[in-house]
């Protein structure tokens, strides 16, 4: 009798310990609580990134290819079911659903949702996969390292080292001697016109319509001193020109024409 009650409680715990779990593999909380860590904080459209290097354009990298859903998009931990996305021109919040590595944006578009999944056993990347327009568009995304407030500024950080790294050189009449550089956090160091940069990456700014990409330099100590300039990389990217703006229509957005070089570098020593 002794051995037949220790045998029916060592096949009762062996039954519970087999039975199915009716839960499926994504609503279980540890996988669901460690994706949701490993996420928190800023991700950036590295793609788009990458092919501005390449083109030496933002314009070039939306034209040859396409423009991601968007530029960047936060984690913030004390919001667990939402997502912060940006675009350049606007920040939106959308509700996600997370099952084991893929979150689903919910409403990224109207009754359609936008794909991420997380490669969380080798490249700790995102992929973005979004049907929402007609066709895919896969877009790679990365974590920032950039200690930023929002996710568009850390996209911005990005984009700028991949345009505009390395040291520069003026040339032309009265060009400086002292190395240029242009940091990805949107200073210019070693140049007296100015001392920031922003480039323009959607809405308004782009004043040349898709015939140029925009660049605003500003002074830090001078109050409203930005100014719109047009810049040009040579074929090889080691050439960058700034063209001076003239608004033939002040009554209309995007009537701007160039009118002339403003200023000339050449990239002396690239990262």
């Amino acid at each position: 009798m002794k051995y037949t009650i220790l045998l029916s409680g060592a096949l009762t715990l062996l039954f519970i310990a087999c039975k199915p779990d009716s839960k499926s593999a994504g609503d279980q909380s540890g996988l669901h609580n460690d994706t949701r860590t490993m996420l928190a904080g800023h991700w950036i459209a590295m793609d788009f990134c990458s092919r501005a290097n390449q083109y030496g354009s933002v314009l070039d990298a939306m034209t040859n290819s396409h423009i991601p859903y968007a530029f960047g998009i936060t984690f913030d931990p004390n919001k667990p079911d939402s997502v912060i996305c940006y675009n350049g021109m606007e920040k939106w919040t959308l509700p996600v659903k997370i099952t084991a590595d893929t979150i689903e944006m919910i409403g990224a578009r109207p009754g359609k949702s936008v794909f991420l999944i997380y490669h969380s056993q080798d490249k700790k990347d995102i992929s973005m996969f979004d049907g929402t327009t007609g066709t895919v568009q896969l877009d790679n995304f990365i974590k920032s390292n950039a200690n930023t407030r929002d996710g568009y500024t850390a996209f911005a950080v990005a984009l700028n080292h991949n345009l505009f790294s390395g040291v520069f050189g003026e040339t032309g009449k009265g060009a400086v001697k002292p190395e240029i550089q242009f940091t990805p956090g949107g200073f210019i160091l070693n140049w007296k016109p100015f001392d920031r940069y922003e480039v323009c990456t959607a809405g308004d700014c782009f004043v040349m319509d898709n015939d140029m990409d925009i660049i605003t330099l500003s002074k830090s100590t001078v109050k409203d001193s930005g100014e719109m300039y047009g810049f040009r990389y040579s074929a090889q990217n080691d050439t960058l020109t700034l063209y001076n703006l003239l608004n033939t229509n002040p009554a209309e957005k995007g009537m701007y024409e160039t009118k002339g070089v403003a200023y000339r570098f050449f990239r002396k020593r690239a990262e």
